[in-house]
């Protein structure tokens, strides 16, 4: 139960409840708490822990103490924020409330300079935990593992690395053909099915109709100004666009190509006989 973890529970709240116990926040008064997947809160819980935030008090789940905390919160999700408010799934004044220092957190595919320093922390971590001698990866793995879109950014990359560990690493060094069998085939990253793909929301549309209207790609910054400048943008932040302009290429809606350090976004024909 969320809220008996967060704010504690007095012995009798709820079934099994046999003796009180303080929550989270009752805990880390003082310093900081930290909750993951904050999209995913019920709105019920929502309320209560705007509440907390306001006021720095609560009371614990079955009691009518107030408890005063002093608690510096940290949420974290990998959500769109604002979609989930569109769909009634998170209250606005929340969002507004945990939003005092957002702090975006770029794709692993949008920093592939740091992908062999993780590789070879995780193979070194997971080596010694399983009695493992290995040194590193052949120049195919670390090719291999550049190549890989991961969307599941450093769990799915701290995921493969382990596995080739315990399924492969009886020598030395992991190989190209090692690194490929832990990713499950080529390890490269297939658009799913157009078909199995929801429909688009408003701002997503939105979105696709200016990239209909220019005639090269274009990177994330120039989306935003096409959407400002046509005024039904709705004022996204950057962070919303690139959770857009991600769910659309894995539609198969668009397709990006690397300019730089950026990437440069274009319709495919699907997404263009999406907007006919």
């Amino acid at each position: 139960m969320l809220e008996s973890e967060l704010f504690g529970h007095e012995k009798g709240a709820f079934t099994g409840a046999i003796q009180a116990r303080p929550g989270r926040f009752e805990l880390a008064d003082g310093g900081t708490l930290f909750l993951d997947e904050i999209g995913d809160i019920p709105l019920s819980t929502q309320v209560k822990l705007l509440r907390v935030l306001e006021t720095q008090r609560f009371e614990r789940v079955g009691g009518l103490r107030t408890i005063q905390t002093d608690v510096r919160f940290v949420g974290a999700t990998n959500r769109d924020l604002e979609g989930l408010i569109s769909e009634g799934k998170l209250r606005e004044d929340f969002y507004f409330r945990i939003q005092v220092l957002p702090i975006h957190l770029p794709f692993l595919c949008e920093h592939r300079e740091d992908i062999p320093h993780l590789a070879q922390h995780f193979l070194k971590r997971t080596s010694q935990r399983s009695g493992r001698r290995l040194e590193g990866f052949s120049q195919g793995a670390v090719q291999h593992l550049l190549q890989h879109d991961w969307p599941g950014n450093i769990r799915e990359l701290h995921n493969v690395i382990e596995r080739a560990v315990v399924l492969y690493g009886d020598g030395p060094v992991l190989g190209e053909s090692q690194i490929a069998q832990a990713l499950g085939g080529s390890g490269r990253v297939r658009p799913t099915a157009v078909a199995a793909t929801p429909a688009l929301n408003r701002r997503q549309e939105v979105v696709l109709r200016c990239l209909a209207g220019a005639r090269e790609g274009m990177v994330l910054e120039e989306v935003l100004a096409a959407l400002a400048a046509t005024g039904l943008g709705g004022g996204q932040s950057a962070h919303t666009l690139q959770n857009d302009l991600g769910k659309l290429a894995e539609a198969g809606y668009l397709s990006w190509i690397k300019q730089g350090s950026a990437r440069s976004y274009r319709l495919t024909p699907e997404g263009q006989r999406l907007l006919t």
